[in-house]
């Protein structure tokens, strides 16, 4: 049997430091998140897109997904201390790496 996410049925508000502001929602039953914009170039935009995590050492996860758009996410976040890094590639080859809170 597969392990459940820990955080599944739960919903953060993450403030990066490039001004996004991004609400994801893991889903209770799969391993499904809702990432909502909440500012920026996709303010408005809801996707909800399957997922994949590993637990780390130190209470951070390794979450990653890739968008409907095919744009690809990758988060490494500490739901504990509140902390998120998070890299981003476009379809157009952009590449973000973005830091924030986690609320």
């Amino acid at each position: 049997m597969a392990v459940k996410f820990p955080h599944a049925g739960k919903s953060y508000t993450l403030t990066m430091d490039n001004g996004l502001l991004v609400k994801n929602s893991y889903h209770a039953e799969d391993e499904i998140i809702t990432v909502e914009f909440l500012s920026g170039d996709l303010d408005g935009t809801v996707m909800n897109v399957p997922f994949q995590w590993r637990a780390l050492a130190d209470g951070s996860f390794l979450i990653s997904w890739q968008e409907s758009d095919n744009n690809t996410v990758v988060h490494c976040d500490n739901f504990d201390t509140g902390r998120s890094y998070a890299y981003y590639t476009t379809m157009g080859g952009d590449f973000y790496i973005m830091e924030g809170q986690i609320v």
